[in-house]
């Protein structure tokens, strides 16, 4: 069950594979330095904005839309929250605007963050719908809006790099011509699905109560991970902020892409059984779940650890010496993090306890931001990458112990042990491989990648780390029976 949603969920990852290092390949080519850092400070502020503002109805409509199935009442669920979000954009954005022109930032940071933040204020409206679509399982229309979307403003984005002078800006660009074609497609079909729906204020009151504690608990996540790149530009200057950015992107991002395809094929069915079967439903999914999480994430980090120098080429030569050296550490980072956000973070969301998810950060938050400024004056990036790393352990640790006071958040020990164990024997049979005198590229990525996946796979099916034979039959399945019925849209 498990493996078939997670692969039904295939186009929408590999979409995320292209544009991500594809936007890294191609930006950190075609930009300088500096451009690349003011884009990497512009994409992280356009992420902030979003999440102060609008993630509490994207959560709401991801947590509330079964509810609201149940209980016929579908129409004014998507009305309300379509309306919010509509106002919510309609208020801000001259607000957005007018603070843009009236700070001291610069001229080329304030044409970035313009057109940085009228993007935002434009994809709530297609968020939503995603979460629309995935909350009630129509997988293949979430998979279709979701890549289309990704894929158009990629490509528009580097387009407009070349045909206009917009430089670090034309990305954002991009977005906004991608969410005006295919954010209006769906609107049109989830109007269909509002029809006789009203705005309901009690609703509303609902959503946000819950969705606030989870808005704010975002916000202190992401700076958690992001606000170093503030830091940096301060302390470092714009360009050292792109190579930190590009080495990050470079190694976290590939770990996001696997936690986000896991996350959003079971985080919808965990959510039902919620509703359906109570917690003990939930719990079962999220004990698979968390194994499985495990069984793909570990081996990744462990492999973009032991193949950081050989992936160097991807990147453009201004920013490749400095990304690189970070990336081994980055690995390990992403992997505290990744687990933390799309496992533990789960329980405060099925329990309801979202006021408890930002509790949980914001020690860890304050210590990161003192490290920051205590390490990065003397130790450059590295300052910064350790600073990520204490904090992200304790973090974690923080999470777990205030979610299990409310879920019985099972933790998956046997399952780390052992996946542990099957990595730590793919890196020794990486690291044995006879390729020092061959210079870092192409050729040996692929040699240690392909050494270390057969290495894995095999050490894994032998001992059945995680269940993962189980895992690999439903794959396997889904591939011989692809056409998994769909609620009717």
């Amino acid at each position: 069950m498990l493996g078939k949603s997670i692969l039904a969920y295939l186009p929408v990852n590999l979409a995320n594979v292209v544009t991500a290092f594809g936007t890294i390949v191609v930006l950190t080519r075609i930009l300088e330095p500096a451009e690349f850092g003011l884009y990497a400070v512009a994409m992280i502020t356009m992420q902030f904005v979003h999440m102060a503002l609008f993630t509490w109805m994207e959560a709401a409509m991801a947590r509330f839309q079964a509810r609201a199935e149940r209980e016929g009442d579908m129409a004014s669920h998507l009305k309300t929250l379509y309306q919010l979000g509509l106002l919510t954009s309609v208020i801000v954005f001259p607000l957005i605007i007018i603070c843009l022109v009236l700070l001291p930032l610069g001229k080329d940071m304030t044409s970035v963050l313009i057109f940085a933040l009228s993007s935002t204020c434009l994809q709530v409206i297609l968020n939503l719908g995603l979460e629309a679509h995935k909350a009630a399982h129509r997988i293949k229309r979430y998979s279709i809006t979701y890549s289309t979307h990704t894929l158009i403003s990629f490509t528009l984005g580097i387009l407009f790099i070349f045909v206009t002078p917009l430089r670090a800006s034309a990305p954002f660009l991009g977005i906004i011509v991608g969410l005006l074609i295919v954010g209006g497609i769906d609107l049109f079909f989830l109007l269909r699905q509002m029809r006789g729906g009203k705005f309901q204020p009690a609703k509303a009151k609902v959503y946000f109560t819950y969705g606030a504690p989870l808005c704010l608990g975002l916000l202190l996540s992401y700076a958690l991970n992001s606000a170093d790149v503030y830091l940096i530009t301060g302390i470092m200057g714009a360009a050292s902020a792109g190579e930190y950015n590009a080495g990050y992107n470079l190694a976290n991002r590939s770990l996001e892409i696997l936690f986000v395809w896991v996350a959003m094929a079971v985080t919808p069915v965990a959510i039902t059984a919620m509703e359906e079967q109570g917690t003990e439903g939930s719990r079962d999914i999220l004990k698979t779940y968390g194994a499985t999480l495990l069984w793909i994430a570990v081996p990744a980090a462990t492999g973009i650890a032991l193949v950081s120098k050989d992936a160097g080429f991807i990147l453009g030569e201004g920013l490749r010496d400095g990304a690189v050296s970070v990336m081994p550490w980055i690995a390990f980072a992403g992997l505290l993090n990744g687990f933390m956000t799309y496992y533990v973070h789960r329980a405060f969301m099925l329990s309801g306890q979202t006021q408890k998810y930002v509790w949980a950060l914001v020690l860890p938050v304050l210590l990161n931001l003192g490290l920051n400024v205590v390490l990065i004056p003397i130790y450059g990036l590295m300052g910064a990458v350790w600073a990520t790393i204490v904090s992200y352990a304790l973090a974690i640790v923080i999470a777990t112990i205030l979610a299990r006071q409310d879920y019985p958040l099972p933790l998956p020990l046997r399952a780390a042990i052992e996946i542990a164990g099957c990595s730590a024997l793919m890196a020794i049979a990486v690291r044995l491989l006879p390729l020092d005198n061959m210079t870092p590229g192409i050729i040996t990525l692929i040699l240690k990648a392909s050494v270390g996946i057969v290495v894995y796979l095999l050490a894994c099916l032998a001992v059945n780390a995680a269940d993962c034979r189980t895992f690999i039959r439903d794959l396997r399945n889904r591939v011989k029976t692809p056409n998994v019925p769909e609620p009717a849209e």
